[in-house]
């Protein structure tokens, strides 16, 4: 901007305005029109502008929407849902309205759905939900560490003939949960024959999958 009106102050052309800030003679045209023509150009007025246009012409916040905001406040407020359920419900029912949990999820944590916090430092509409405030852990985020075996060797320091597959008895287990977590499928097999062994287990600890 203040190139642009150096150059309208020197009575430069347009076009020579354009080669000094590098862009095309048509785009000096029309900034220097849009902002007061060359005889009123306002370098602070145009950048002014410039701001406001930006503003506008970002997409809007899903939550922005003031109607669906009341919805997600209701369903939480008064039903007891969680994000997951209200987005659910919305996507189950075709609603012209759509919404993922984590952004409401967001909302929450970054202004409380655009609902004031009662004190500073309080927890706000995160309080309603399952897990009453709580930290939430994002996936890929955390480094968890519950369940982790220290010092183990890397599976790429087992022996070659067991990489191969040219001997038999090298086994390969595995656990695999069932949909709340608590009973498991425990499998083996022999990597060469591909033999398979699986029992279910009522619940994957160390005492049942070592059985």
């Amino acid at each position: 901007c203040e190139c642009i009106l150096l150059g309208v102050t020197l009575h430069h052309t347009y076009q020579v305005i354009a080669d000094q800030i590098g862009c095309s003679k048509a785009t000096v045209s029309r900034e220097i029109k849009r902002n007061g023509g060359r005889g009123a150009y306002s370098a602070v007025k145009a950048q002014q502008n410039y701001q406001q246009r930006r503003l506008k012409s970002r997409r809007l916040r899903v939550l922005e929407n003031l109607k669906l905001r009341d919805f997600v406040l209701h369903c939480i407020l008064q039903r007891q849902w969680s994000p997951e359920q209200i987005a659910g419900r919305l996507s189950l029912e075709n609603s012209n309205w759509h919404i993922s949990y984590n952004t409401i999820y967001r909302g929450i944590e970054r202004n409380n759905l655009g609902v004031k916090r009662k004190s500073h430092g309080a927890r706000g509409f995160a309080r309603k939900l399952r897990h009453r405030g709580k930290t939430r852990k994002v996936k890929g985020t955390v480094n968890e560490r519950r369940g982790r075996f220290n010092n183990v060797p890397s599976v790429h320091e087992r022996p070659v003939s067991c990489e191969n597959r040219t001997r038999f008895g090298h086994w390969e287990g595995d656990t695999v949960r069932g949909k709340i977590g608590r009973s498991g499928l425990v499998s083996l097999v022999d990597r060469k024959s591909r033999y398979l062994l699986s029992e279910r287990v009522p619940k994957v600890n160390a005492k049942n999958v070592t059985q």
